[in-house]
């Protein structure tokens, strides 16, 4: 079986919370991740986006800057982004190997889908010299393998449900697996949160080593992170401003000339708080185009969308697709559709397509009509199979249109 293939069946295994199969494999790779100092960033919403801005800072400093992420668009190696280029395919291929090496040695050890893109990217950054490393937390923060890296500084955007299926019911017990990436003695940013129990836990679990970051409400909240880059900058001393930084898929104007009479926005809001703030923070849309993959908070995702939108005097058209590179199964349009009428039944041009290519061309359609303007949002694989059918279509260079800066 090739390396390859053995990666890919890394996916079956699901998702595995905890830290020994991480730990035993990069004893046997010589610790790859202590060979350089890491900023770790976990929370429910914006870690990637902050992670890009972060590594932004960082190279235009002059360190060599690994950036590790997840998930992907459109191929594996965007997880692991050097001086924001994602790495060339041989250098995963070799890294890959070697961790599947480790793995393999007695006794043998299943790393998921997950752990073994972390170990690729540990082994990456410690054989092409990395200097500084953004890490984003895949899930949570305290068993999430991610926390071995060796940080000298965290920072928690965000904190709100998601994932309950595996951090918790309550927002107290996510925000407990969150904060957990606090290192002792080590610099803890925190974007404050409205709810009082939540400061309180953030501020009794991190104590001294807390600095809160004050969010403007009068900034995007792409453009609020700048806050927290600032913050960063200041505490290690980086002089030069950052890089100009585009996040895929996330930052605004990224694919918003690909189509000829459209202004295409893509947004990666997967859950409620995300979906709330993205829907709000565009008003002038003319239709939506969403697919979700099922979890738990499906139900409140479109709840979070059909409010926001129903507060308009002409509300946007909405049209309902599925996707096929989610990692769990699409939702049927026919069941978004029951959704957004158990929310509100009087929402008139809901239309599901569930062919992708046909979902867009009925968008372009409709938004032609109206101002141009559409949407994207719901699920990250939407916009991963949108930006591959681009590239492909127009025979773009991949690395190139998901380089960050």
């Amino acid at each position: 079986m090739s390396d390859r293939s053995w990666f890919e069946e890394r996916a079956n295994l699901g998702i595995k919370l905890g830290l020994e199969n991480c730990e035993i494999i990069l004893s046997r790779l010589g610790n790859p991740h202590s060979s350089f100092p890491s900023i770790h960033v976990a929370g429910t919403n914006g870690k990637g986006s902050l992670c890009a801005q972060l590594s932004a800072a960082s190279s235009a400093n002059g360190l060599k800057t690994g950036l590790f992420t997840s998930p992907h668009l459109v191929t594996v190696e965007e997880r692991i982004r050097i001086d924001g280029v994602p790495i060339e395919s041989h250098h995963f291929d070799e890294a890959l190997t070697k961790v599947r090496v480790a793995s393999e040695a007695n006794p043998s050890i299943s790393p998921t889908f997950f752990e073994t893109t972390f170990l690729v990217a540990m082994v990456i950054f410690r054989d092409l010299g990395v200097e500084r490393a953004i890490i984003e937390t895949g899930m949570g923060g305290r068993m999430d393998a991610t926390i071995l890296v060796e940080a000298d500084m965290a920072i928690l955007t965000t904190i709100s449900m998601d994932h309950s299926e595996y951090l918790g019911d309550t927002i107290t017990e996510i925000a407990r697996e969150k904060v957990a990436i606090h290192r002792p003695g080590n610099p803890f940013i925190s974007i404050k949160p409205e709810q009082l129990e939540l400061q309180t836990l953030i501020e009794e679990r991190v104590g001294a080593d807390l600095d809160w970051a004050m969010m403007p409400n009068e900034l995007s909240i792409w453009e609020s992170y700048s806050v927290i880059t600032s913050m960063v900058r200041a505490h290690f001393g980086w002089k030069k401003e950052p890089l100009d930084c585009i996040w895929p898929g996330r930052s605004p104007g990224f694919g918003s000339s690909w189509f000829n009479g459209v202004d295409l926005k893509f947004s990666a809001a997967h859950n409620p708080e995300s979906m709330k703030n993205d829907i709000g923070e565009t008003q002038d849309v003319d239709v939506i185009l969403v697919a979700m993959i099922e979890k738990d908070e499906v139900h409140e995702t479109m709840k979070a969308l059909i409010e926001e939108v129903s507060k308009r005097k002409k509300p946007p058209k909405i049209i309902l697709t599925e996707i096929k590179s989610g990692r769990k199964p699409s939702v049927p349009p026919e069941s978004l559709m029951q959704i957004i009428h158990a929310v509100n039944p009087r929402l008139l041009t809901i239309i599901p397509i569930a062919d992708l290519t046909s979902a867009l061309e009925e968008s372009f359609r409709l938004a032609r009509q109206e101002g141009g303007r559409i949407m994207v949002t719901g699920s990250i694989y939407l916009l991963g199979e949108i930006i591959s059918k681009v590239v492909s279509d127009r025979g773009l260079d991949l690395r190139k249109v998901m380089t960050i800066h």
